[in-house]
């Protein structure tokens, strides 16, 4: 491998501990990283490789998903844009005006404690079956004094909604 500034060849180095800020949160801590770093002295470059860091997010998403802490505003940031949303579209999700999570994400307005349970269901919740996040704005969007009729058949020892005949 060479040096991408000034083209001598990189000396590999595994490091104890990497603190990983690029992933937006301020203290996480990776084992085990390679540096790699120019084998020019007067050079000084260094590069990193993370390994999948598509996973390594998502372990972080659920991590903090996970907590018992409330959110921290660099917690909400990071979860938001794991989820793949601008601040206006998760506004939107939200139910909020995209002020609010500008607040939020600043730390001048904490979270209600309903935004942040669906903030945590929306991570926890991206690898299991429910992945359409459009399906949000309808829900909770009209109101209904009146309970539906819900039918529900037993088909091979499994509980399926039966089709409305």
């Amino acid at each position: 491998m060479k040096c991408v500034m000034c083209g001598s060849k990189m000396l590999e180095d595994k490091v104890g501990l990497f603190s990983y800020i690029s992933s937006g949160l301020s203290k996480v801590y990776l084992k085990g990283i390679k540096l790699h770093k120019c084998s020019d002295k007067e050079c000084g470059e260094e590069e990193v490789t993370i390994p999948n860091p598509e996973e390594l997010h998502q372990v972080l998403a659920e991590h903090v998903a996970r907590q018992n802490n409330i959110l921290l505003p660099e917690e909400i940031r990071f979860l938001r844009t794991h989820l793949g949303f601008s601040g206006t579209d998760f506004a939107k999700v939200m139910g909020v005006s995209p002020e609010t999570v500008s607040r939020w994400e600043k730390g001048t307005v904490n979270m209600k404690e309903a935004s942040e349970r669906l903030l945590r269901v929306l991570i926890l919740s991206k690898l299991g079956p429910f992945r359409k996040y459009d399906d949000l704005k309808v829900y909770a969007s009209k109101t209904s004094k009146t309970p539906q009729k819900r039918i529900f058949q037993l088909e091979h020892s499994h509980w399926l909604e039966a089709k409305a005949s």
